[in-house]
């Protein structure tokens, strides 16, 4: 008889996540400190779990985008992020889980700057952008910011590392879902385009945004 195994659940995440110090290990000293340091500030159901996610947790890895410093794929999580459906709940993963795959080149050169990366984004697991945790690629060293992968977000590059940054500063700031998400917005998103108005500087088209801007 075949017997489904079943899901692990955590009543007391901290105490789990103290005790499961010594069975991961980023292979640097500075990623590990910064990430036990992460999980041991968890104070509520709504804060991330932070984690270290070895590569081989990754398939149907897509490449999505790219520019000088990062390039972008969509993957699967086999596990998944520790994740608390309700306050009355255990912790429990959510398996199988489409993520973005944020790889930054050569940043194994930098740890300061890939922990610094890190700490842009919110602990809130609602919000806009999570960062679940961080990994690394095998075969090249480069580490791997893992993200939620939401389409428009995080599947994206302009080919430009200034204006990439811009907006992605800009997204990280979405406190609330009456702040406009300001995104890349591939010209093939537009049709219907007729020209409005110029002048020396600049000419003004009207055009239909065939996806449209993202809201809730």
């Amino acid at each position: 008889m075949f017997f489904k195994k079943k899901p692990l659940e955590i009543p007391n995440i901290l105490e789990y996540l103290k005790n499961d110090f010594t069975n991961w290990t980023s292979g640097n000293e500075k990623i590990d400190n910064f990430i036990q340091e992460m999980q041991l500030n968890i104070n509520n159901e709504n804060d991330v779990v932070f984690e270290w996610i070895p590569y081989k947790q990754f398939n149907k890895i897509r490449e999505t985008g790219k520019n000088d410093s990062i390039t972008v794929y969509s993957a699967i999580w086999k596990d998944g992020p520790l994740h608390k459906e309700y306050s009355w709940r255990n912790y429990k993963r959510d398996s199988n889980k489409e993520v973005a795959l944020k790889y930054l080149h050569n940043s194994q050169e930098s740890i300061d700057s890939l922990i610094n990366e890190a700490k842009r984004y919110s602990t809130d697991k609602d919000a806009f952008q999570v960062l679940y945790g961080i990994s690394q690629n095998p075969d090249t060293g480069d580490y791997i910011l893992v993200q939620n992968n939401l389409i428009n977000l995080v599947n994206w590059v302009s080919g430009n590392e200034k204006i990439d940054y811009f907006i992605q500063e800009r997204q990280l700031k979405i406190n609330d879902y009456n702040d406009i998400v300001l995104e890349w917005i591939p010209y093939n998103q537009f049709n219907e385009i007729k020209e409005t108005g110029k002048n020396d500087s600049i000419t003004v088209y009207s055009a239909i945004w065939k996806d449209g801007p993202l809201h809730k």
